[in-house]
């Protein structure tokens, strides 16, 4: 996983007025907080230059500005009961049918539990302490900006239903699901923030929601196997069809693949080393690794599904597999991302590795230790590359070096197709020699 020194790209910081632009690139923030300015129109975003604003206006903030001053309200970005297909789905089904263990549908819980805004702190100064989304909200037109966002929602859904349906992992500690809950809310705030920020396609947006990540996982998996541990003590076993504490448990550890998953665009975009044959075929790419988590988040879009569909969307659509450890014919039954539910079963582990184990503890531990050592390379590489990201696309150059542009020292690129497109969208508009020390990089390489 990447560590939170190596993930420098943040939201607003609290209590601390900043440029937005200068967060973007991790240009240090003026000394004299008194040269940032907010935004004239929607007194939300805040520039400490000229240059910053204009940059970040052409990137970001034109799409966002007159929603943010609330001179036009952005089609469905407010939650409308009436035409939430999440609500609509509830209301029809009925309280009752609602509460049965065996019911797949999920419903909605923004209503009740999450305010679609956007928040910054109150300087003081009159700016804004909170806005209206500038952006549609996932739950209106079931399209998320991000596969993380979309996965945050699906969890405060499940969380919902499991209220509804009185299952055990709430009733057991209710406690810990409501701290859950809050959690995954705090999350889905910040990542609405970063969108405010930066382009939700850019690798620096990936970068912000990941460093959140790193301080909100730790947390929810202790709380999860908090839950467990009493579960375990009274010997629940869950026998619906849809399994819904699995779920979300599954949802959670593709949110932690996702903490993992700038380390591997880096490896993969500077060069991986040499490896056999068959770790090349076991490695999971981050195409395969997007493309795996796209299908479970399209498996179910409004309403949970069996979990042994999840087994085989995961597992490629192929339930029979030989175990890589021991080569045994084996029918995958569970799934293991970060921890197996049930390590007596066969499943499929789906990590750094994609192979599935017959449950054997030697098995697991085979696996287990070669996906261990592949995160390892990822991590030993982007650690050694983390000096000279591209300020366009985020990832490093593959020639081991940057392209910097030579007249204004703040900007460093992966190679000239990135630098020209930059150049040709804004940067020509903004680059001036003598630019302040604090956004230097430095280089020599010329335009």
């Amino acid at each position: 996983m990447m560590t939170e020194e190596s993930c420098k790209f943040s939201c607003i910081p609290e209590g601390v007025k900043s440029c937005a632009n200068c967060i973007n690139y991790t240009w240090g923030q003026p000394a004299d907080q008194s040269k940032i300015q907010q935004c004239a129109k929607c007194k939300f975003i805040s520039y400490c230059s000229k240059e910053c604003q204009q940059e970040h206006w052409e990137k970001v903030h034109k799409n966002h500005c007159k929603y943010l001053a609330q001179q036009k309200v952005m089609p469905q970005s407010r939650h409308d009961p009436a035409n939430c297909t999440g609500c609509k789905e509830q209301v029809a089904t009925g309280p009752e049918e609602m509460s049965k263990p065996d019911n797949p549908v999920l419903g909605c819980p923004v209503v009740n539990y999450c305010v679609p805004v956007v928040f910054r702190r109150d300087f003081g100064d009159g700016s804004k302490t909170q806005a209206p989304l500038p952006f549609p909200l996932g739950e209106m037109t079931g399209q998320f900006q991000t596969k993380a966002e979309h996965t945050v929602s699906l969890m405060m859904r499940i969380l919902n239903k499991m209220q509804m349906t009185k299952h055990s992992a709430w009733t057991i500690h209710p406690e810990a699901i409501e701290d859950m809950y809050k959690k995954l809310i705090d999350l889905r705030h910040f990542i609405w923030n970063a969108y405010v920020l930066a382009n939700h396609r850019n690798f620096l947006h990936l970068a912000a929601i990941v460093k959140k990540l790193l301080v909100i996982l730790p947390q929810l998996y202790e709380l999860t196997t908090i839950i467990d541990e009493k579960l375990t003590v009274v010997k629940f076993s869950d026998k619906t069809v849809c399994r819904p504490w699995d779920t979300f448990k599954l949802l959670l550890d593709f949110l932690f693949l996702f903490s993992m998953e700038p380390g591997r665009k880096v490896a993969e975009s500077v060069g991986l080393p040499r490896m056999s044959k068959d770790l090349q075929e076991r490695r999971v790419s981050s195409v395969q690794f997007n493309k795996v988590w796209r299908e479970v988040l399209d498996t179910m879009p409004d309403q949970l599904v069996p979990y042994s569909a999840l087994v085989k969307v995961v597992s490629g659509g192929q339930l029979r597999q030989s175990c890589a450890g021991c080569s045994k014919d084996i029918e995958v039954a569970e799934l293991c991302i970060n921890k197996p539910t049930d390590i007596s079963k066969p499943f499929y582990y789906f990590n750094a590795i994609s192979v599935s184990c017959c449950g054997n503890p030697k098995c697991h531990e085979k696996v287990a230790e070669e996906a261990f050592d592949l995160v390892k390379i990822h991590e030993k590489i982007s650690e050694t590359s983390s000096g000279y990201r591209c300020d366009s696309c985020g990832l490093p150059s593959t020639a081991n070096k940057g392209h910097w542009c030579s007249r204004c020292l703040t900007k460093v690129y992966c190679g000239v197709e990135c630098r020209d497109e930059d150049w040709e969208k804004v940067h020509n508009l903004v680059c001036r020699e003598g630019e302040v020390e604090r956004k230097r990089k430095g280089g020599r390489q010329e335009r």
